[in-house]
């Protein structure tokens, strides 16, 4: 019997919130690292993500939701921000068949790049993406601050992280991991807040947790960098919100890295990669 006969895929479009984070739940058993999350979560998490439910799928077997691929779109763009099956159905090339049809659903809406992000060290799902015709094209890695230092903190300025995002956009810095690009920081879970240093020469843009504070974006205009105002936003972010300390989770392009290691900040042992491929434009 062939595969898509012992499975059927349907719209999460019919499927609320709350279904839809136990579905979730429930593929992810057993993933590399632990996955919980309720239905009020997922809408403001995956809603940041401009996740699509008309464009992602649940897949079933005997009327049961055995898999799940939520697939998030702007413009062209399409990213797999979450696939996951149940532990006893992998090995029935049901991954494999799941990739085709999200590749062959992105050719058909006519988008012209598909990517998603994947732990480092998943070699399975790594293959089977490869496979799929995806590619790694950048590491991403996380950072947890150092301790923080005694010194004399500048002033902040809070703002709209609205307004973040646009200066990101008319100053050209686009290319970035999904997670931190202009689109997601004005809506992302919870309150952001965003800040600027002095007469806008840094800007930052942070998520207070319940215990930590993660720092989701800092950029430095290309006139005022290599001045040390990154250093200095990043320690009078510490200041404000001590006693949490302040992270950055693993979206960060591994080309940034150093720059935290040179501030003392300790790497997260755990790394992304985020692999895309290139649609070809229809005739």
């Amino acid at each position: 019997m062939h595969t898509e006969e012992l499975f059927e895929y349907q719209s999460a479009l019919r499927y609320s919130s709350d279904a839809l984070a136990q579905i979730l739940c429930h593929c992810f058993e057993n993933y590399i690292v632990r996955f919980v999350i309720d239905g009020d979560t997922f809408a403001r998490r995956f809603g940041a993500e401009d996740l699509s439910l008309n464009d992602s799928i649940i897949v079933t077997h005997q009327q049961q939701p055995v898999a799940l691929a939520l697939i998030s779109r702007r413009g062209l763009h399409s990213r797999v921000s979450a696939l996951s099956i149940r532990p006893e159905m992998r090995g029935k090339g049901l991954g494999k068949a799941l990739m085709q049809r999200i590749v062959a659903d992105a050719h058909k809406r006519g988008d012209r790049q598909l990517s998603l992000e994947v732990i480092e060290g998943n070699d399975p799902a790594i293959a089977l993406y490869h496979q799929a015709g995806l590619r790694i094209v950048r590491t991403l890695t996380g950072h947890l601050a150092a301790e923080q230092s005694q010194a004399e903190v500048a002033p902040l300025q809070e703002i709209d992280p609205l307004f973040v995002s646009h200066r990101l956009v008319a100053e050209g810095a686009t290319s970035l991991p999904w997670l931190i690009a202009p689109e997601s920081l004005f809506k992302l879970p919870g309150k952001p807040r965003a800040f600027s240093l002095g007469q806008h020469l840094a800007y930052a843009v942070v998520q207070v947790g319940a215990d930590k504070c993660f720092l989701r974006m800092i950029y430095v205009p290309p006139e005022h960098r290599n001045q040390g105002h990154a250093r200095t936003m990043l320690a009078a972010l510490q200041a404000r919100f001590s006693p949490l300390p302040l992270a950055a989770n693993v979206y960060v392009p591994e080309v940034a890295a150093p720059f935290f290691d040179r501030l003392g900040w300790q790497q997260d042992p755990l790394r992304q990669f985020e692999m895309t491929m290139t649609l070809e434009t229809p005739q």
